[in-house]
């Protein structure tokens, strides 16, 4: 029995390895995701990049991943270890049909998974996820496909080798494309000559992100476990946490700013020169500001719906710039993004999308644009985040299976509806809004557990407190119920 179970979403596929997330599991998704595609655009014959991050299970999901694209008749170029949007940029640039990344995100190392993306750089949308996993599902149903997976498991010929193309230099072309953008003054950067702190915990970012800021003119990169094994020194998600090792680093080495990432390098995670990080709501909120402020840009800012509301007080402040809140999940800010022709977007868990290079979350983007605005304002990051609306948000998560969230969005209208202020949003679970204090509570995407996340323009205490009383509410209704 697996400990936990398979997670499919507009967010990909995850599991851990070996128990819910198999080879003949890979194969299936990997062949309705082709079949999904290819009808999608009329095709027989596609082009793909595939990238992995540094997952120690992840040479076996690429080795099953290129025998079925082969077998399937794909033009495949295989770019290596590299993060998520890397191999979204890749897709784009390169004109290529779609993209396969072998990663699990933020997920502990046991865990891998599939990320699936579109033409033009997203991932896919809830339509063909959909599509996607009734096919694997009939694939995994199918005996003749169990009985084909013999045949999987043998090395390629030479013959099929040549569908194959190996290309290392992906990295190095993301770099160059966020080096080219119109804001990003190297020169200005070089005279700060700032010391930086990063931990890409043994991920895909260990090459690519200190590689960036040596390019963005940074004096000193001082590198944690930027070593691409695996094998990762402490829990990946970038959360403070998981963060002592950075953020005594950065004192003791007497950095200006340290920078965590997570696994795929699709979050950006700041710490501050006194060792404390900024939480990863103000990674969205920089960016958002230098765009707004120092670029100088007017137009609509996306977000998700638990990410923080600094970025609609920020976007407030110039031109009243409209702010969009989506769903949870990449995809959905993305689309949202495209749809109002949003100048930024990203969700408050330190993703930043940035349309003038790909609208996707980018840590290295993010990295990019926080350097570049701390040489703009002239002064520290603590100093940075002081002019910036203040919040104190808190994430927690609670294993609660069975929950039956109809009943407690009713519980709550019951319970709230007449508190003076107060709304709800039922787009992705429950939001519930105040004037004073806003709490979100849905299912995750990528862990199975319910998140709590609150915020507030008080103490941490007042909003660790607010999420632990809905926290308590929803254990007490599951178990009466």
């Amino acid at each position: 029995m697996s400990t936990s179970p398979l997670m499919r979403s507009i967010s990909g596929v995850r599991g851990i390895f070996g128990e819910s997330l198999t080879l003949p599991i890979v194969s299936a998704h990997i062949t309705a995701f082709y079949e999904t595609i290819c009808e999608d655009l009329s095709k027989k014959e596609l082009k793909i990049i595939v990238g992995r991050d540094s997952r120690i299970s992840g040479p076996q999901v690429l080795d099953r991943t290129l025998q079925i694209l082969v077998n399937l008749g794909a033009i495949i170029t295989e770019i290596g270890i590299v993060p998520t949007p890397t191999v979204q940029l890749e897709v784009i640039n390169s004109s290529s049909d779609c993209g396969i990344v072998i990663t699990s995100s933020h997920n502990p190392k046991e865990w891998n998974g599939l990320k699936f993306v579109d033409s033009q750089g997203l991932f896919l949308g809830a339509d063909l996820c959909k599509k996607l996993y009734t096919k694997a599902d009939h694939f995994l149903q199918s005996k003749e496909e169990q009985e084909e997976e013999e045949e999987q498991n043998e090395e390629l010929d030479e013959e099929k080798k040549k569908q194959i193309t190996i290309d290392k230099e992906a990295g190095k072309r993301h770099i160059g494309s966020i080096l080219e953008l119109p804001y990003i003054d190297i020169e200005s950067i070089k005279k700060k000559g700032y010391c930086v702190c990063i931990d890409t915990i043994n991920g895909a970012g260990g090459r690519v992100l200190p590689e960036l800021l040596r390019s963005l003119g940074v004096a000193k990169v001082v590198e944690l476990n930027t070593q691409m094994t695996g094998v990762f020194a402490h829990s990946p998600e970038p959360i403070p946490e998981n963060l002592n090792g950075i953020c005594e680093t950065v004192v003791s080495k007497s950095c200006d700013f340290g920078i965590a990432v997570d696994p795929d390098a699709d979050r950006c995670v700041l710490i501050g020169p006194d060792g404390i990080p900024l939480g990863e709501e103000y990674t969205l909120a920089i960016a958002v500001y230098f765009m707004l402020e120092k670029v100088g840009r007017r137009g609509p800012v996306c977000k998700n719906l638990s990410s923080s509301r600094a970025i609609d007080d920020i976007a407030k402040q110039y031109s009243n710039c409209p702010v969009y809140s989506t769903r949870i999940g990449e995809m959905h800010v993305a689309s949202k993004m495209i749809q109002e022709n949003a100048v930024i977007g990203g969700e408050g868990n330190g993703g930043v999308m940035l349309p003038d290079l790909h609208i996707g979350r980018d840590s290295l983007v993010a990295t990019a644009l926080v350097i570049q605005c701390l040489a703009s304002e002239n002064c520290t990051l603590n100093e940075l985040k002081k002019k910036l609306p203040q919040y104190q948000i808190e994430k927690l998560k609670v294993h609660v299976t069975g929950i039956d969230f109809e009943a407690i969005k009713n519980y709550y209208i019951q319970k709230l509806n007449n508190e003076s202020g107060v709304t709800f949003d039922f787009a992705d679970g429950i939001k519930i809004d105040h004037p004073d204090w806003w709490c979100h509570l849905r299912k995750s995407n990528t862990e199975p557990v319910i998140r709590v996340i609150g915020e507030s323009s008080n103490t941490k205490e007042t909003s660790l407190q607010m999420c632990q009383r809905f926290m308590k509410d929803i254990k007490e209704f599951n178990q009466k119920n």
